[in-house]
């Protein structure tokens, strides 16, 4: 999974197969750590994960949740991180339902329409990754509403920046590991919006 969100491979594409996905292969990565310093901490904190996570969903889920924070390596990764996670997605209705709610406080302070809150003006960011850098909305909600409305692609030619860049590819790297029904998150969106 870190090949997927940090380089060009594909996790869905080969299956979540990478030369270091055997047994074999990280057992030899081991074995040249411990040869050389005569200690390997990522044995040790692998072995811990393998016994924490005993299914490939919650292992799965504790990766997202590090990766999708920019937490790439072991040593930054933290079990809050993966509560907050599992507890997101648990509910992930509920959750979308309040970052909506978020949105349409925006749009009333702003005097805001929706279909503004994805518009560039010049080189500025649009109201909708303004939300998002501020974590006023997870990256969840944004990807949903990418999903729904494929806004990213839009704006992939209007903004050149790096944050733009690096938020786009974090986003389109995740929406494949987003298991959501469109057509009921639609809805959803639809009835937060016409509330208010």
């Amino acid at each position: 999974m870190y090949l997927h969100f940090t380089g060009s491979y594909d996790y869905f594409k080969y299956f979540g197969n990478a030369t270091w996905g055997t047994i074999a292969s990280m057992e030899k990565y081991f074995a040249k750590f411990e040869h050389q310093t005569g200690f390997s901490w990522q044995r040790g904190f692998f072995t811990s994960l393998g016994k924490k996570m005993t299914k490939e969903h919650d292992l799965i889920y504790y990766y997202l949740s590090q990766l999708t924070r920019g937490k790439n390596y072991p040593t930054e990764f933290l079990d809050d991180y993966y509560d907050e996670y599992r507890i997101k997605m648990e509910s992930f209705s509920l959750h979308l339902q309040r970052n909506m709610k978020v949105v349409v406080e925006y749009m009333k302070e702003y005097d805001l329409k929706f279909n503004e809150l994805f518009e560039c003006d010049g080189i500025n960011h649009p109201p909708i990754l303004k939300l998002l850098l501020g974590e006023d909305i997870s990256l969840e909600t944004f990807t949903v509403l990418d999903i729904i409305l494929g806004f990213t692609k839009i704006l992939d030619k209007k903004l050149i920046d790096p944050i733009w860049r690096d938020q786009k590819t974090l986003c389109y790297n995740y929406k494949p590991f987003l298991e959501v029904n469109v057509d009921e998150k639609r809805r959803l969106i639809r009835k937060v919006l016409n509330e208010n």
